[in-house]
């Protein structure tokens, strides 16, 4: 027999309980504490639940499924494609339905049969009293006989004593011995009614125990009750066997709607099943080779491993029902495809058009809010259309006032105007000076840090070489230093070596330190005009 429920004694700190059935939404999960139906409770997990309060010490938990059977899970129609899930829908719901019946007539047969034990005790009880009480009519009978014989045994005595005065000793004798029969009969008769009396006692007994009473005492209401025993008795064993008769229908309809699911499971049987899992979380850790499951709730399915065959980028979702197979060729789960996860979304229900209803008047209330929410936003518009003529445009446009930036502040060149700049005009705006970036072709990219104060009179501004500026002094003397272009030199000029060209110091006289006043002139180095001097000549140094 399947199991359809979990049952639990609570103990007063225990707040989780498990269960082993499947079922097909948590909606189909019912609880019972002591028989009485609550929902004081959430899913800690697809198989346990954590009630809110812990169950009471000795309280009985009773945890079931009761599939909805008001509605299919999946309605076709005429034309409309049929899904494998669906029709697993439908089956599995017609199996735990009929699952959930047969348990029921199994509960009832176990009723019927412990209605109907308790009927033949009730009738035993019964049957034992009636007996009890015969016995005790028959010993009050036996009594009632033994006092009128002695009755008749005195009244002859005493005849006897009238009319024999003769005999009148002897009579009285016998009217002695008569009275003594007669007080004997008398005892007898007490003893009688003590125990008719403890009959009826008995009798109201077994009457009490049957839950039975009217009130009557006395000797004769032991056998009314008795009977009253009897009558309830038979109108028990009446129910139980009504109680077995309708026991007997149920297991005659269980078994045939278990016939005809039997049926059903034999044509999904020929479809591959999938087993519903909650979430990632729940993906069986230690599978078989073949094994087949659909997740609910896919969240996070694209960080699970090993899984192969995931379609690139997937991304689960809590509104995405992925199925999977596993092999253990390689050890891996397998993709198998993904799907919208509850079937039942696609199909209009009365409910959900009651609520529906509900929702389009809400949704009527909304609308009328939004058209007014809409009509404050178009004066909002008009408002700010009217700003705009205060904006900057985001192309061209001129600044008035201080204008406060924050963070970096770029300048872009383009292929017209070469690097960015930034100009600095005068008060008139006629003219300006230029900070200019260095051309593309140079790959400049550097900072220049400026000091943290204005320095002082004849500094000058210094990099140390990182583009940290700083104000300092330049040391250099340049008073001793003869300008590039004009200027008078004082004192002997001596040249680091001989002239190699015609215009080397060509100007003035070379003093050789190795020459003693002569001068010797090259012929091939000077012309006279017409030809170069081919010899040489030695002038003599003492007249120069």
């Amino acid at each position: 027999m399947a199991i359809t429920q979990t049952t639990y004694t609570g103990n007063g700190s225990t707040t989780n309980y498990s269960f082993t059935f499947e079922y097909l939404k948590q909606a189909d999960v019912k609880v019972t504490l002591d028989t009485v139906a609550t929902t004081a409770f959430t899913f800690a997990n697809a198989t346990t639940l954590a009630f809110t309060t812990a169950p009471a010490s000795g309280v009985a938990i009773r945890i079931f499924r009761n599939t909805a059977i008001d509605t299919l899970s999946s309605t076709f129609f005429s034309g409309s494609a049929i899904k494998a899930e669906d029709l697993n829908q439908n089956f599995t719901q017609n199996l735990y339905v009929t699952q959930e019946a047969d348990f029921e007539v199994d509960t009832a047969n176990t009723t019927a049969n412990t209605a109907k034990t308790t009927a033949d005790a009730a009738t035993a009880t019964a049957n034992s009293a009636t007996t009890t009480a015969n016995s005790a009519t028959t010993t009050a009978n036996s009594a009632v006989t033994t006092a009128n014989s002695a009755v008749t045994t005195a009244n002859t005595a005493s005849t006897n004593a009238t009319n024999a005065v003769t005999t009148a000793n002897t009579a009285s004798t016998n009217a002695s011995n008569a009275v003594t029969t007669a007080n004997t009969a008398s005892t007898n008769a007490t003893n009688a009614v003590n125990t008719a009396n403890t009959a009826s006692t008995n009798a109201t007994t077994a009457l009490n125990n049957s839950r039975e009473s009217d009130g009557s005492g006395g000797f004769t209401s032991a056998i009314t009750k008795a009977n009253t025993a009897i009558s309830t008795a038979n109108t028990a064993s009446s129910t139980a066997t009504t109680a077995s008769t309708n026991a007997s229908s149920a297991v005659t309809t269980a078994n045939a709607a278990n016939a005809t699911a039997t049926s059903a499971q034999n044509a999904v049987n020929a479809v591959v099943l999938y087993d519903s899992v909650t979430n990632v979380s729940s993906i069986p850790g230690s599978p078989s080779n073949g094994d087949r499951i659909e997740i609910n709730d896919s969240t996070n399915i694209q960080s699970f491993s090993p899984l192969a065959g995931m379609p690139s980028g997937f991304v689960g979702a809590s509104t995405l029902t992925v199925r999977l197979n596993y092999t253990t060729s390689g050890s891996t789960w397998n993709w198998v495809d993904y799907r919208a996860p509850d079937p039942d979304a696609r199909y209009f229900t009365k409910s959900s058009g009651d609520t529906n209803t509900t929702n389009i008047a809400t949704n009527v209330t909304n609308i009328a809010t939004n058209a007014t929410n809409v009509a404050t936003n178009v004066t909002n518009i008009a408002a700010n259309v009217t700003n705009l003529a205060t904006k900057m445009p985001l192309a061209g446009g001129t600044f008035s006032g201080a204008v406060s930036f924050d963070d970096n502040v770029i300048v872009k060149g383009d292929s017209t105007n070469g690097s960015g700049k930034l100009t600095l005009n005068c008060e008139n705006n006629s003219h300006g000076v230029h900070i200019k970036g260095p051309p593309h072709s140079a790959a400049a990219t550097y900072t220049l840090t400026l000091p943290n104060n204005t320095g002082t009179n004849g500094q000058a501004l210094l990099t140390n070489g990182s583009g940290v500026m700083s104000w300092g002094t330049v040391t250099t003397d340049l008073s001793s230093v003869l300008a590039l272009s004009g200027g008078t030199m004082t004192g002997a000029l001596t040249l680091s070596g001989a002239p190699t060209s015609n215009l080397h110091a060509a100007t003035k006289a070379y003093v050789d330190s190795n020459a003693t006043g002569t001068i010797v002139a090259d012929g091939g180095n000077f012309a006279n005009g017409t030809s170069l001097i081919s010899t040489s000549t030695t002038y003599d140094g003492g007249s120069f």
